[in-house]
Formats: structure tokens, sequence, C-alpha cells
């Protein structure tokens, strides 16, 4: 059997990158976290999940995605709920998602409800470095009972992209 591969760590049209574009994907790095059952009620910051990438070029830029299959709440009586996203790199802030989800004003009449709502969300970024770099996600319960992760499997996906 013949085996070939093709190997490069950038791509770049004949013609050259058209400006704001990327040149192509150099790698992807994935992370996940369960299926778990877990509620989280804490104000502080709460890891959710991490992933580490080394990137092959000084001048690539990195899409960091995220995604909480469903984030389930159990609220009751006229009460507001809401959680605050944040990812960072090397234990600094980045990109922030806050009041996701919420509701507000939303009197269930002394019931108990469960909510399920999936959240997802991406940023790019540009570390400028080849040494190693740690992304992670973070959740912070500003008001309510807290989110459960409703036996989901959270993902961070980073694709390294050629300038």
């Amino acid at each position: 059997s013949i085996m070939s591969e093709l190997r490069t760590n950038r791509i770049v049209p004949r013609d050259g990158l058209p400006s704001g574009s990327y040149g192509g994907i150099i790698q992807v790095k994935h992370a996940s976290v369960g299926p778990d059952n877990t509620t989280y009620t804490s104000s502080s910051e709460t890891t959710m999940l991490t992933c580490v990438i080394t990137p092959q070029r000084s001048d690539s830029i990195l899409w960091i995605h995220v995604e909480y299959p469903t984030m389930r709440s159990y609220s009751q009586g006229n009460t507001r709920n809401l959680c605050n996203h944040k990812i960072k790199r090397n234990g600094s802030d980045i990109y922030a998602v806050n009041e996701t989800p919420q509701w507000r004003g939303a009197n269930f009449d002394g019931g108990t409800v469960e909510i399920n709502i999936p959240v997802s969300f991406s940023t790019f970024d540009s570390p400028n470095t080849t040494s190693a770099v740690t992304y992670t996600s973070t959740w912070a319960i500003s008001s309510g009972p807290g989110f459960n992760t409703a036996a989901s499997v959270r993902r961070m996906v980073i694709f390294e992209m050629a300038t």
C-alpha cells in the first residue's frame, strides 16, 4: 500500500491572503468533561474546562469555542437566576459572557420549575508565543439558586489558524 501525507505549518493562497482572513488550520486541541450531574452555586469563579495548546507559530490566531449542552436550573417563586462565564489565558481574563443564561421577573407561582438551556460561545486570541498556553472557562453564579450540568458533556475546542 502507498501512504502519503501533506505536511505544512502555514497555508497561503498564491495571490496572498485577503485582509482579515486566515490561511488555514494548523492544529486543533479539544478538552471535555462529563457527563456529570453537578450543581454549582458559588459566586466565585469555578473552572469548568481546561485545554492546553502549544502554538506552532507565534503569529497564529486561536479560535476558542466553549459549549455547555445543558445548563439546568430549578427556580421557585419570583426569582432571578444568572451565570457569568469567562475564558482565561494562563489565568488572565480574555473574554466574558455575563448574565447568560438569565431570567428575571419570571413568577413561577411558588412552584418549582426546571429550565434547561444550552450555552455556547467563542472568541479569538493571539497569544504571540510558541510556548504552552492554558485556556480555562469558568462559571460564577451571580444571582439565584445556581446551575446544574444536567449529565451533559462540556467541551472546549481550540483551533490554531495561520495568519
